[in-house]
């Protein structure tokens, strides 16, 4: 019924990772099977695994539509109008309606397969016992397909005009009033396709951030603040970056876009990394350094619960403050650097409450 690379939700190259990946796992599960049905089964698993008919929305489809349209009730075979379906580019399954590319059912019915021809198609077999078995029919809203959200892949050219699309919809915009997360965001944009199908983790990234701002104090402590900055700015990029990435992976689950259990210690890893840095490029005590390093990072973490949205995130934008930073230490300014941008936040923050623009708790 399906062509050799099938219907796929969503579709982009990049989820045939996903689909691979699962399969393998299924696989691992059945090492104490039967031969007979060990065999079988890696028949099925390999099949789905290269044409991606039923696995590739674990990589691809926007997982919260999937939820309400295919899961919330239970086992279902989700289908379109048959105009509607035919017309992008999907199967007829009966008088009525064509397969939308996404079943799920009983393990009672999936049982059936064994008694299908060894040189049966599985995904055939599969949504014929699912009809057979008066599996129920769940309508898939047609505003995903004019909204490009669902769609069938026949070859890497279709999935090649498809994938930008995808990629508009969840890897977040750049905002140039935040140059250095705008940048982030847009290397992601530009490159998160390849990382995708590399299997590369969020959390690498941020770790390769956190690595960075730390060398970036060790960098000040040994030699000069300026390029003890730049590593930092390194570093922030890396940690928006993989802030980004992780929304990316996760694009259409439905879920928190979260880089995991720590989500938030690479970003204070950067603070930390900042306020050492800031503090060797002065005079004085340590604790005469440390003060205004502190109160201007204090400051930043304050701003971005309290202002609105876009100056929010030019008060998290680290990269384009350690740029900033480092321009001044380079003409020997730290201080008066720091001391400025702390008392201009401090008026701006104290102006914003004396409006009531500003907030004391987020939103």
């Amino acid at each position: 019924m399906l062509p050799d690379d099938g219907p796929v939700p969503g579709g982009a190259a990049p989820g045939h990772a996903a689909a691979r990946a699962l399969a393998e796992e299924w696989l691992e599960a059945l090492e104490g099977a039967s031969g007979e049905s060990l065999l079988r089964f890696r028949y099925l698993v390999a099949m789905v695994a290269v044409r991606a008919g039923l696995l590739e929305e674990v990589g691809r489809a926007d997982r919260g539509d999937l939820r309400v349209v295919t899961l919330a009730g239970g086992p279902g075979v989700l289908v379109l109008p048959v105009e509607t379906g035919m017309a992008a580019g999907f199967e007829r399954i009966d008088l009525n309606h064509a397969w939308a590319g996404v079943l799920a059912m009983p393990g009672r019915l999936v049982e059936r397969l064994a008694e299908l021809p060894p040189d049966c198609d599985p995904i055939e077999g599969l949504l014929r016992i699912a009809l057979q078995g008066r599996v129920p029919k769940r309508v898939l809203p047609e505003a995903l397909l004019a909204e490009g959200r669902w769609a069938p892949v026949r070859g890497r050219h279709q999935a090649a005009e498809l994938e930008p699309a995808w990629f508009r919809r969840h890897a977040a915009a750049p905002d140039w009033h935040a140059p250095g997360r705008a940048l982030a965001r847009l290397a992601v944009r530009r490159f998160g396709g390849r990382l995708l199908e590399r299997r590369l983790r969020p959390e690498l990234l941020a770790a390769l951030g956190a690595i960075l701002s730390g060398a970036g104090a060790v960098c000040a402590w040994f030699w000069s603040s300026v390029p003890a900055l730049a590593l930092l700015a390194g570093g922030a990029l890396c940690v928006e970056g993989a802030t980004a990435f992780a929304a990316l992976a996760r694009g259409g689950m439905g879920q928190q876009m979260r880089l995991g259990k720590f989500d938030n210690a690479p970003a204070w890893c950067v603070d930390v990394a900042l306020v050492v840095i800031l503090a060797l490029a002065m005079p004085g005590a340590w604790l005469e350094r440390l003060f205004a390093p502190l109160v201007l990072v204090g400051l930043l973490r304050l701003a971005a619960g309290m202002v609105s949205p876009r100056w929010a995130e030019l008060s998290e934008d680290r990269a384009t403050l350690a740029v900033l930073l480092a321009v001044a230490s380079a003409f020997g300014l730290p201080f008066p650097a720091v001391a400025g941008l702390a008392l201009g936040l401090l008026a701006l923050l104290l102006f914003g409450l004396a409006r009531g623009s500003a907030r004391l708790t987020q939103t």
